[in-house]
């Protein structure tokens, strides 16, 4: 992929993330292996339900219990620590992931993810939010429409739009439900 510009409406990047504190929860990992800590997928499936109080999506769940291995060593191979496993309310074994001494993850990530991308040479446009995206007449992305800090307005032409718009906290409907 060549010429990714991220916009960023904030004058940081990470948004929540930077306050998580908590850990990344994986099953069958290597920091887990190296520790002698025995887990499961199925295990980490079973307490993520239980946890949800069986409301949960049971194939995002799956997928999540699956694959959360292969986010801790993606992230771990672009150079964050998650050599600390904790074990958090709710789950049977120790499987949250954290840095060294159960240090907070969220900033810990973010800055690790920020490296990446500029070592990547991605364009991080901070204090520039995503207005609209455009589309032609067919249809199809063709770019998308920007506000900077100044509030001056200019389009990014591109065929393909990532929408990343983080999560739900500040919409206390959607938290309810």
């Amino acid at each position: 992929v060549e010429n990714v510009v991220v916009l960023e409406k904030m004058p940081i990047v990470g948004g929540n993330t930077n306050r998580a504190t908590g850990g990344l929860n994986a099953a069958e990992t290597e920091q887990q292996k190296s520790k002698g800590i025995e887990d499961s997928i199925e295990t980490m499936y079973n307490d993520t339900m239980k946890g949800g109080y069986e409301k949960n999506n049971p194939e995002l769940v799956k997928k999540l219990s699956n694959e959360a291995k292969d986010s801790v060593k993606w992230l771990t191979d672009l150079g964050a620590d998650l050599s600390d496993v904790g074990r958090m309310a709710g789950a049977t074994n120790y499987r949250t992931h954290r840095p060294t001494g159960g240090a907070a993850v969220g900033a810990h990530l973010v800055d690790t993810l920020k490296a990446a991308a500029e070592k990547e040479k991605v364009d991080l446009r901070l204090c520039n939010e995503a207005k609209e995206i455009v589309v032609d007449k067919d249809g199809n992305v063709s770019g998308v429409k920007v506000s900077n800090k100044e509030g001056k307005e200019y389009t990014i032409n591109t065929k393909a739009v990532v929408i990343a718009a983080g999560g739900l906290s500040a919409n206390q409907e959607m938290v309810v439900n």
